[in-house]
Order: C-alpha cells, then sequence, then structure tokens
C-alpha cells in the first residue's frame, strides 16, 4: 500500500467516524472519489448506527448461559496469559 492510500483510508475512516472533512475539490481528485469522500462524511454526520436486535438478542442469550466466573479476575488473567503463549509460540 503506498502512503497516498494509506492517506485516503485515514481519511475516510474519519469522515465516517463523524469529523467534518470537506471532500476534495474538483480537479483534484477523480469524480468517483469525490463522491465516496461526500458519502462517507453523510455517513459520519447520520450518528452512530444502532446494533442489530438479532446481534444483540444473541449476545444477552450467550451472557446469560455463560457463567459469573467466566469474568473473574482469575479466568480473565488465565486466558489473557494463554494468549501471550500462543502468540509467542506462532512467533
Amino acid at each position: 500500500m503506498s502512503g497516498r492510500q494509506a492517506i485516503a483510508i485515514g481519511l475516510s475512516k474519519a469522515r465516517r467516524a463523524g469529523v467534518p472533512l470537506p471532500p476534495p475539490k474538483e480537479g483534484k481528485t477523480s469524480e468517483r472519489t469525490r463522491v465516496q469522500a461526500q458519502r462517507d462524511l453523510a455517513k459520519g454526520r447520520s450518528g452512530p448506527k444502532k446494533p442489530s436486535a438479532k446481534r444483540s438478542r444473541a449476545v444477552k442469550g450467550e451472557l446469560k448461559r455463560e457463567g459469573r466466573s467466566a469474568a473473574s479476575p482469575q479466568a480473565l488473567s488465565r486466558q489473557a496469559r494463554s494468549a501471550a503463549a500462543a502468540r509467542k509460540k506462532g512467533a
């Protein structure tokens, strides 16, 4: 990926996150890029997207099935250690 592409991706993400960055002026970039920038800007202005009801319901159901001790400090520590060991092993 070139530096220009990285900058373009960053600008797009910022616009979608709600940063008021104006789209590029005519003649600076292609029509397609300008239209996409306007779309990204509109998406950022519309506010945060509500999570889907189906996903929320699924997560809630899974959390109900999960025991209380699954999120205990000991369990989280164990999980973090095993994840770190797996990362070390892969490298």
